[in-house]
């Protein structure tokens, strides 16, 4: 699950869950209650990755870097299911739609919803609060209401991993009580 890379060894929170197959190489810093599901790879070999407190990195994902560009991934982010973040910047309480893909040197504005298949190109500047769809992504209107939504969503899967599955029942945090997600 752990892998280092040219010395590098990944630096995990103690109250972080890797699911089974998940993959964390190098450089990688992964924050409190973080979570990377199920067959995602988390790759840090030729720049860093950090990804932030309550974020989840869901099933069959990849995040990566280039020489130049680092993953940075703020707190309270959900990825979701089948991604490629490559090489970009997250910021805080933003969600990332299945399947879409965030491309190197692009930066998502904190609170914005990239949609499901979206791809946010090279270097394009999402600003906050956005909601963008398509293929290139395209912004379609401002999401600053979403906010609550997707922090919720980001502590649900906390909720999931520490006391649905029963994996850290008592690691204390904030906690799931049926809030809207997003």
């Amino acid at each position: 699950m752990l892998f280092d890379f040219e010395g590098n060894h990944p630096v995990i929170d103690p109250k972080t869950y890797l699911a089974d197959g998940a993959k964390v190489i190098g450089q990688v810093k992964l924050g409190e209650y973080s979570s990377i599901w199920y067959n995602t790879v988390v790759r840090g070999d030729v720049n860093r990755i950090e990804i932030g407190c309550y974020s989840n990195i869901q099933d069959n994902s990849v995040v990566h870097v280039t020489d130049f560009y680092p993953a940075i991934i703020g707190d309270y982010v959900t990825v979701g299911h089948s991604c490629v973040i490559h090489g970009c910047t997250i910021e805080d309480h933003c969600l990332i739609g299945m399947g879409a893909l965030v491309l190197h040197g692009a930066v998502v504005g904190k609170g914005s919803i990239v949609a499901a298949g979206a791809v946010v190109l090279e270097k394009q500047i999402i600003p906050p609060y956005s909601l963008v769809v398509g293929v290139p992504a395209k912004i379609i209107r401002s999401a600053p209401d979403e906010w609550d939504r997707i922090h919720a969503q980001a502590v649900k899967y906390k909720t999931i991993w520490t006391k649905r599955y029963g994996l850290m029942p008592d690691a204390g945090g904030e906690v799931y009580h049926g809030e809207k997600i997003i």
